[in-house]
C-alpha cells in the first residue's frame, strides 16, 4: 500500500474520530475466528469471538423459551430503545449472553446478547467493529437510531431456522431501518456458513464461506470480491451508490472490472496495527508454512487455507493469544503498545461450535468465558439446554452496579483473576499455573461433552436427553466456578505473601542487598482438573 499523505491523514484522523464517537459503547477491539467442517478437527463448524470494551460490564448466559402464535410481540432496534422491530407469532428457544441489569445501569445500553445459538441448531456472532471510510460513510451516513450490535444477535436468533434466513432477516433490517454502526457478523448453522460486512447506513455484503477454510480477523473488513464465493447477499445499492460517488474502486486482471468491495468501501486509509496485527498472527498460527514477518501494508484474506485441521483447543488457545513467541509478546517484553487478541478488557469470549451430524436441536454448543479467557476458562452451554447453572444464571440487579461481587458472579472472579495475573512481572508467576490448570480443566471438558454428545443422540426420549445434557453442563459450570474462586483466592494469598517494594534479593551472609530481584517461586495449583472428567460418573441418564 503507499504512503498515506498529510491530507489524507487529516481526513482519516476525522473519519476515525467520527467512527469512535459511534462505537463508544461498544465492542470495539474484537477478534473473530472461522473454522469450515472441512478443515476441523472433529468435523464441526466453529465461530469464535471476543467481546472487548475497556469497561467492567457483567454478563450472564440466559436461556430464552420458544413463544407459540403470540402475535404483536416487539423487540428493540436502536441502541436508545426508540425504535422497534415486530416479531413473528412464533419464536424460537435461544441461549444468549447478555450484560446483568447492573452493566445495563452503568451503560445505559441495550442487553448485548453476544452470541445466540436456538434450538434449530442457528448461531450467530456479531460485535466486530470496523471502520469504513469517509466518501462510504458520507455516501449513505449511519442511521442514529438504526440497526446496532447491541439488538442484532437476539433479534435474528429467535426468527431464523436456518443460517441463510438469518442472514435474510439481518439483511431485511438494515434495509428498513439501516444501521447505527460499521460491524460484521457471522451466522452458522449445521449445513452453512455465512460472513456479513456493514458499511454505512444501508450498504452490506454477505458471502457463504467456504467448508474448506477458515478465518481470522480484527477490527477490519477483509472482503474484496464477491465473485470469489459461491453465493451472495447485498445490499440493492452496493456498487450504484459508490460509482455515482466516485469512490468506487474496480479490479484488475482476473477480477477486472468488478467492484473491490475492500478498497471503495474501507481501503488503506484505515488499516491501522491495532487490527491488522491480530489479523497477521491469526494467519501465522493458523497457516505457518506461508506466515511472514508482520507487514502493515501486505494484505491478509479473509478466508485461508490452515495447514493442517484445526481443533476447538486450538481456537481457544488462538482467541487467547497475547503474541507469545514474538517481538510483540507484552508479557515478555515488557511492551504496552500491542493490542493483542486475549485481552483482560474482554467482557466476554465465546466459540459457537456446530456439529452437522447431531439432531438439530443438540448440535450447538456455547462454550463461553464469561469475563476475559486469557486467564479464564471455557465451559459448554447446549442449545438444548433446559437451563444454566445457579452461578452462571445470576442476574446482578440494577442497584447493585459497580458492586464488585466475586461472591456471586463469575464474571467478577474471571475479571479479578485476570486483572491480578496479567499484570507486569505477574504473568511467569501467577498467570502460567492458572492458565495451565484451565487447559487441562478444559480438556476435559472437551472430552466430557464429546461423550454426552454421543449419548444424547442415541436417547430416543428427547426431553431425558435435554436434561441429561442440562445436568452435565451446568455440573461443569458450578465446578469451574467453585475453582475459579479458589484460584482467585490462592493467587490473592500468594500475592500479598509477596508484596514487598524491596524486590532485590539479599546476601544470606550479610544481607548486603544485591543487584539482581529475588527469585518468587510461580504459583502451586491445589486442584485436580481430573474432577471435571468425574462429574459424568456422578450423573444419571
Amino acid at each position: 500500500m503507499k504512503k498515506t499523505s498529510k491530507s489524507t491523514k487529516a481526513l482519516l484522523c476525522a473519519a476515525v474520530c467520527l467512527m469512535l464517537a459511534v462505537h463508544a459503547a461498544g465492542a470495539s477491539a474484537c477478534t473473530a475466528v472461522y473454522v469450515g467442517r472441512a478443515v476441523s478437527a472433529d468435523g464441526s463448524v466453529l465461530l469464535a469471538k471476543s467481546n472487548d470494551h475497556q469497561d467492567v460490564w457483567a454478563n450472564y448466559i440466559t436461556v430464552t423459551e420458544r413463544v407459540e402464535n403470540v402475535p404483536g410481540r416487539t423487540m428493540p432496534v436502536d441502541s436508545g430503545s426508540t425504535v422497534f422491530a415486530e416479531l413473528p407469532a412464533t419464536t424460537y428457544r435461544y441461549t444468549a449472553t447478555p450484560w446483568m441489569d447492573s452493566a445495563m445501569a452503568l451503560s445505559g445500553l441495550p442487553r448485548d446478547a453476544t452470541v445466540c445459538t436456538n434450538e434449530y441448531g442457528v448461531a450467530m456472532v456479531m460485535s466486530i467493529t470496523a471502520f469504513s471510510n469517509r466518501a462510504a460513510l458520507e455516501a449513505d451516513p449511519l442511521v442514529k437510531t438504526g440497526l446496532t450490535e447491541l439488538t442484532a444477535v437476539d433479534l435474528v436468533t429467535c426468527q431464523s431456522a436456518t443460517a441463510r434466513e438469518g442472514v435474510q432477516t439481518l439483511a431485511a433490517l438494515l434495509d428498513r431501518y439501516g444501521s447505527s454502526e460499521v460491524n460484521i457478523a457471522m451466522i452458522a448453522d449445521q449445513k452453512e456458513a455465512w460472513y456479513i460486512e456493514m458499511y454505512n447506513g444501508h450498504q452490506y455484503a454477505a458471502v457463504r464461506l467456504p467448508e474448506d477454510k477458515v478465518c481470522v480477523f480484527g477490527n477490519e473488513f477483509s472482503l474484496e470480491y464477491l465473485s470469489d464465493y459461491a453465493e451472495t447477499i447485498c445490499s440493492p445499492n452496493l456498487e450504484s451508490l459508490a460509482k455515482e460517488g466516485g469512490f468506487a474502486v474496480y479490479g484488475t486482471d482476473v477480477h477486472e472490472g468488478e467492484l473491490n468491495l475492500l478498497t471503495t468501501y474501507s481501503g488503506e486509509e484505515t488499516v491501522t496495527d491495532y487490527s491488522h496485527m491480530r489479523t497477521w498472527i491469526g494467519h501465522s498460527l493458523l497457516a505457518p508454512s506461508s506466515a511472514r514477518e508482520y507487514d502493515k501494508s501486505a494484505l491478509y484474506p479473509l478466508c485461508f487455507a490452515p495447514d493442517r485441521k484445526v481443533s476447538l483447543e486450538d481456537v481457544m488457545e488462538l482467541i487467547r493469544n497475547r503474541f507469545e513467541g514474538t517481538e510483540y509478546s507484552p508479557d515478555f517484553t515488557g511492551r504496552t503498545d500491542m493490542r493483542v487478541i486475549g485481552t483482560d478488557t474482554a467482557l466476554s469470549v465465546h466459540i459457537a461450535q456446530i456439529y452437522p451430524e447431531l439432531p438439530a436441536e443438540m448440535a450447538c454448543l456455547t462454550w463461553e468465558s464469561t469475563g476475559p479467557a486469557v486467564y479464564g476458562v471455557f465451559v459448554p452451554v447446549s442449545n438444548a439446554a433446559l437451563s444454566v447453572s445457579e452461578a452462571y444464571g445470576r442476574n446482578q440487579p440494577a442497584e447493585a452496579a459497580m458492586e464488585f461481587d466475586t461472591a456471586l458472579y463469575p464474571y467478577y472472579r474471571f475479571k479479578e483473576l485476570n486483572t491480578l495475573c496479567v499484570e507486569k512481572n505477574c504473568c511467569p508467576i501467577y498467570g502460567v499455573p492458572v492458565r495451565s490448570y484451565w487447559h487441562e480443566a478444559e480438556a476435559a471438558m472437551r472430552e466430557g461433552m464429546s461423550a454426552v454428545l454421543t449419548t444424547a443422540a442415541a436417547m430416543t426420549d428427547r426431553e431425558a436427553a435435554a436434561r441429561y445434557i442440562t445436568d452435565y453442563c451446568n455440573a461443569v459450570q458450578e465446578q469451574a466456578f467453585e475453582d475459579a474462586g479458589r484460584l482467585l483466592n490462592d493467587v490473592r494469598w500468594y500475592m500479598s505473601k509477596n508484596s514487598n517494594t524491596m524486590k532485590n534479593g539479599r546476601n544470606p551472609e550479610t544481607h548486603e542487598v544485591m543487584d539482581e530481584l529475588k527469585p518468587i517461586d510461580p504459583l502451586v495449583i491445589r486442584l485436580d482438573p481430573a474432577v471435571y472428567r468425574s462429574l459424568l460418573d456422578t450423573m444419571e441418564k
